[in-house]
C-alpha cells in the first residue's frame, strides 16, 4: 500500500498531515557521505542510526510499513545536529525530512505513560530558560549542601530509573561566582 498525498487517511507509518516528502526522500542517492558526519552512526555503527538509514525508514513508512517501536527509536535517537546536511553532495534536505517525521512520530507513536510524561516534562521545561531559572536555587542547594556528593558516593543514584540517572550525569557542576 502506498501513501498518496491528499487522501487524509493514515497509511503505513504516517498520516496525511505533513508527512515527510517522497520527493525529498528521492534526493538521497545513498552514497554514504553523511555517515562520517553523523554522531549516532559513529557511536553505534548501525545503518538505521544514520541519516541514510532514517531516510530509508521514512520511505518504508510512506510505502505502507507500520510505525514500529524500532522505527520510533531510530528517529528519536537523531540528535538533530544537521551535520549530514552540509556533508551531503546531493543536497538532501534532511532537516525538513526529520522535522516532518518527528511531528508524525509524536502524534502517532504509542509510548508508555512514563515515557510520555518524561518527554512532556523535557519539552515544557528545557526550551524555556525562564522556566529553568527557578530551579537554579534548588540545584545550588543540592550541590552546596553536599547532597550531590552523598548521592553519587552512596550508590543511591543506582536505584533511580536510567532516564533520571542520565539527567543527573549531564547536570552541570555549579560553582560560586567570584566577587
Amino acid at each position: 500500500m502506498t501513501y498518496t498525498a491528499g487522501e487524509g487517511v493514515a497509511r503505513g507509518a504516517f498520516d496525511a498531515h505533513h508527512p515527510p516528502s517522497m520527493e525529498l526522500i528521492r534526493d538521497c542517492v545513498h552514497c554514504g557521505f553523511c555517515l562520517p558526519s553523523c554522531p549516532t552512526y559513529l557511536l553505534w555503527g548501525e545503518e538505521m542510526d544514520s541519516p541514510r538509514g532514517r531516510i530509508y525508514l521514512m520511505k518504508e513508512g510512506l510505502e505502507g510499513q507500520s510505525l514500529t517501536a524500532s522505527m520510533v527509536r531510530h528517529f528519536d535517537l537523531c540528535l538533530g545536529c544537521m551535520a549530514c546536511v552540509t556533508a551531503c553532495p546531493s543536497g538532501v534536505q534532511y532537516d525538513r525530512l526529520i522535522e516532518a517525521t518527528r511531528q508524525q512520530v509524536e502524534r502517532r507513536a504509542q509510548r508508555p505513560w512514563p515515557t510520555r510524561l518524561f518527554r512532556e516534562m523535557i519539552f515544557q521545561l528545557f526550551p524555556y530558560p525562564g522556566r529553568l531559572e527557578p530551579l537554579v536555587p534548588l540545584a545550588l542547594l543540592y550541590e552546596r549542601s553536599g547532597l550531590r556528593h552523598r548521592a553519587e558516593s552512596s550508590g543511591a543514584l543506582d536505584r533511580l530509573p536510567e532516564r533520571l540517572r542520565s539527567l543527573h550525569r549531564v547536570m552541570p557542576r555549579l560553582r560560586r561566582e567570584q566577587a
